[in-house]
């Protein structure tokens, strides 16, 4: 399948550093079990709307027929199943607005207008007078991701209503981001005049400078994604003024710490990791970094027979010896087989969440401040 340079999930990212999608352009999606996973789900979610709205899945079929023994669990059933009734309320309440109001899935957009060469295809869109709804389903739960001006929804929006906005009277549009795992719920409107203008004065003029061959690098929390951040000069340079020129050469103050490095801890994080992998990989294709060398790492013995060594043990030593005694599966194990919702239906009442190691977060953070004595008992070796 065909990718814009310019993807509107990866807005929030060359939107910041306009350089991005040039340094990116001839580098491969690696893929990952994360991502077939992603798409298991949100096939499901399709093929849901789909069999309401009377359609063929065939396609979506293929996919889950694909993918189905390698990641399906109850757990998503139960997650794409609430992402089905979220999408139908809101159709249902456009419905009631709009008589002809349409609910459309997999929507295929064009955004040439405001981005070039760009295209993207939209999980669901509503369209009635008044008001339009565009929802995306997410079912990664490592990030919680908003929609309150999330450019990906904010460009969805704008391919939707560019397709249909004469066919209705379009005056705002709400953007919902549903990402089940983590009970995120995320809602964002905007007038269509807001919409338009922030298209003109923000959109359009970062993708001509993102397509073009003069995007600026700007390193930040965005490069966590980007497929360069190992060998992007600007972000490296930028992992070491934190700690260059400080007025005391050998430590570090804590206002110092606080104004210059930990603004830039997960900048930092984000640089050394990619570099600590990159390396790796390309270390393991033949590359020689002088002064190291690849070695085996530690290694985990495992049994390849159980049973045989069951039947060995069997003769020589009671039983309590070598067996283990049965044991309940994780929480996370169990909701995955069982699914969120049941698991804590039936066994909610016996589940403790105790209170977990302390952060240190920037002050916008929306979690309430822990004073002294809520820590007092906690290590941080926990």
């Amino acid at each position: 399948m065909a990718h814009a340079l310019l993807s509107p999930s990866a807005a929030h990212r060359w939107m910041n550093c306009t350089a991005a999608p040039r340094l990116e352009e001839h580098i491969p999606d690696s893929g990952s079990a994360f991502a077939e996973e992603g798409t298991l789900a949100h096939a499901y979610c399709a093929k849901h709307l789909k069999e309401f709205l009377h359609q063929p899945t065939k396609d979506e079929e293929a996919e889950i027929a694909e993918l189905f023994d390698k990641y399906h669990t109850g757990e998503m059933d139960e997650y794409t199943e609430t992402y089905k009734t979220i999408v139908l309320e809101k159709f249902n309440a456009a419905r009631a607005r709009t008589r002809d109001a349409q609910l459309l899935v997999e929507v295929r957009l064009d955004f040439t207008e405001w981005m070039p060469e760009a295209f993207g295809t939209a999980d669901a869109v509503i369209i009635a007078d008044g008001m339009m709804e565009v929802i995306d389903f997410k079912y990664g739960k490592g990030v919680k991701v908003s929609a309150v001006g999330n450019p990906q929804m904010q460009i969805y929006a704008l391919g939707a209503f560019s397709r249909f906005s004469f066919e209705y009277n379009i005056q705002r549009v709400r953007m919902t981001i549903v990402q089940p795992r983590i009970d995120n719920l995320s809602e964002y409107e905007l007038s269509v005049a807001d919409l338009l203008a922030w298209a003109r004065y923000q959109l359009r003029p970062k993708a001509e400078e993102a397509f073009g061959d003069k995007g600026r690098q700007e390193p930040g929390e965005w490069c966590r994604f980007c497929k360069v951040k190992a060998t992007c000069r600007a972000l490296a340079d930028t992992t070491f003024e934190a700690v260059e020129q400080h007025p005391d050469p050998k430590t570090i103050a804590p206002d110092e710490m606080a104004g210059r490095v930990l603004p830039l801890l997960d900048v930092i994080k984000t640089w050394v990791k990619g570099v600590e992998d990159y390396t790796l990989e390309q270390a393991l294709g033949g590359q020689k970094y002088a002064g190291f060398k690849l070695v085996a790492g530690r290694s985990v013995r495992k049994i390849t027979d159980p049973e045989a060594v069951m039947g060995a043990l069997s003769g020589q030593f009671a039983e309590d010896a070598y067996m283990r005694p049965r044991e309940l599966k994780t929480i996370t194990d169990l909701e995955k087989v069982i699914g969120k919702k049941r698991f804590n239906e039936l066994c909610g009442e016996w589940i403790d969440k105790p209170q977990g190691k302390p952060t240190l977060v920037p002050e916008s953070d929306k979690r309430p401040e822990l004073s002294g004595d809520d820590f007092a008992n906690v290590s941080l070796s926990e």
